[in-house]
């Protein structure tokens, strides 16, 4: 892409669960992209069936910034966790955290015993990653 470049994201997923997504700049900064204050409606992710984002309920589209190579990491979460302490849905699209602090306190806590039903077992979770180059 170049900078400034207006563009929407396809994410879609084998299992279903909350999307979490963060993109990642070449300086070692990520942002929250979704879910931010702007999704009004957050609907979790059907297996196989594509969500694009930003959708017709946001009033603005995602604009390529910056340059050189970042990275979206997204993570499919399958199971009902509070995740407010550490990517709450308030969080504003200019907050830049530290891409090595954001996500590892993320995977920290979805690396705990799930407990909320008779089975102790992990948390369903998965993760993927898509680079891309802004020029």
């Amino acid at each position: 892409m170049r900078a400034g470049d207006v563009f929407k994201l396809t994410v879609t997923s084998r299992t279903s669960g909350d999307l979490l997504l963060f993109d990642v700049n070449s300086q070692g900064k990520a942002r929250q992209i979704f879910p931010n204050e702007f999704a009004r409606k957050i609907t979790p992710l059907a297996p196989d069936v594509p969500l694009t984002l930003p959708d017709e309920y946001y009033g603005f589209d995602f604009e390529a910034s910056g340059e050189g190579e970042n990275v979206l990491v997204a993570f499919v979460i399958s199971d009902a966790i509070d995740l407010s302490g550490v990517a709450p849905k308030s969080r504003g699209l200019k907050v830049e955290l530290n891409a090595r602090d954001a996500p590892g306190d993320i995977v920290a806590r979805l690396q705990n015993t799930w407990t909320d039903d008779l089975d102790r077992r992990g948390i369903r979770w998965s993760v993927g990653t898509l680079r891309y180059r802004v020029e």
